[in-house]
């Protein structure tokens, strides 16, 4: 069975409104963090193997493209890794919403981080809050890649369904392409998939 099929249309599409949902709380935060007004694009989604994910954080690196990965650890009956993925330029446009002066790849690594933090705890709690769940979470911890020896195989062992969620953090000026990335364990994601269902049944 392939991983797309682990969860049906009905459940994604659910799965998908409940992430709009979940992200609109995020962006609120940040744009009262920054006094910016703030968007992000309706999420897409999709369910990969972690050895997809190896191969997609290497075709960036194919790319030429540095990229930053925050990683946030969450417990509870969601548990999983969440990361945070975001192209070095992106990054520095990301740096320049907070209008920081001469900023250094310290202050770059910073930011990332406190915007990791507020997409995927904020992302996290409410979704686990709409799925009548609790999670906590850990600080997230960061990581700037340049080589494929940064990530290579770093997850393969632990997971096998990785669900991506592509979206542009947009402000007036630029948009910032970023991608949230939530690895569940097996048992983890099968009450996921329980609780969209018990969701569905409800409403």
């Amino acid at each position: 069975m392939k991983n797309e099929l682990l969860l049906t249309n009905d459940e994604k599409d659910c799965l998908q409104e409940l992430i709009n949902i979940s992200y609109g709380s995020a962006t609120a935060v940040i744009s009262k963090i920054i006094d910016r007004f703030a968007t992000l694009s309706i999420p897409s989604i999709k369910i990969i193997t972690a050895e997809e994910l190896t191969k997609k954080l290497r075709l960036k690196l194919h790319d030429n493209k540095t990229f930053f990965m925050s990683n946030q650890i969450i417990n509870g009956e969601l548990s999983g890794q969440n990361l945070f993925i975001i192209d070095n330029q992106s990054a520095k446009n990301l740096a320049n919403e907070f209008e920081i002066d001469d900023y250094t790849q310290e202050d770059i690594e910073d930011i990332v981080l406190e915007t990791t933090n507020i997409l995927s705890s904020t992302v996290s709690s409410k979704l686990a809050s709409l799925l009548t769940t609790k999670i906590s979470f850990s600080p997230p911890t960061i990581k700037y890649i340049n080589s494929k020896k940064d990530f290579d195989g770093e997850y393969e062992c632990h997971f096998e369904n990785i669900i991506i969620i592509s979206t542009n953090l947009q402000f007036e000026s630029q948009n910032i392409n970023a991608e949230l990335v939530f690895m569940k364990h097996n048992k983890s994601f099968a009450y996921l998939k329980k609780q969209i269902n018990e969701f569905l049944d409800e409403y």
